[in-house]
């Protein structure tokens, strides 16, 4: 039998791209990343692309995040950022696992 040795660093690599994954739903309005970041007054934006699936209009929840988990309504969108009412966006850099999904 052999044995497979991997060096520290190796699996700290590893680790950095598990946690920056995108994780979506099927219907692809669930985004899970260490990527999202915040700018105040109104913008939350994704260095991963993945807020292409939510559209103005729809209302989305923020968790995970220290300083911005609430409810926010959609008022333009792209796949790297959405411009977001109310705007009490707080800055926050990108590292924390957040997600944005659709509200009920």
């Amino acid at each position: 039998m052999s044995t497979r040795r991997t060096s520290g660093r190796a699996n700290a690599t590893r680790d950095r791209r598990a946690q920056s994954r995108t994780e979506r739903d099927p219907g692809g309005v669930v985004l899970t990343a260490t990527t999202i970041s915040f700018t105040n007054p109104g913008t939350i934006a994704d260095s991963g692309n993945g807020l292409a699936g939510f559209v103005v209009g729809q209302r989305v929840e923020v968790r995970g995040s220290p300083r911005n988990s609430r409810v926010f309504a959609i008022t333009a969108s792209a796949a790297d950022a959405l411009t977001v009412v109310p705007a009490v966006v707080t800055t926050e850099s990108a590292g924390e696992r957040i997600t944005v999904t659709l509200a009920e």
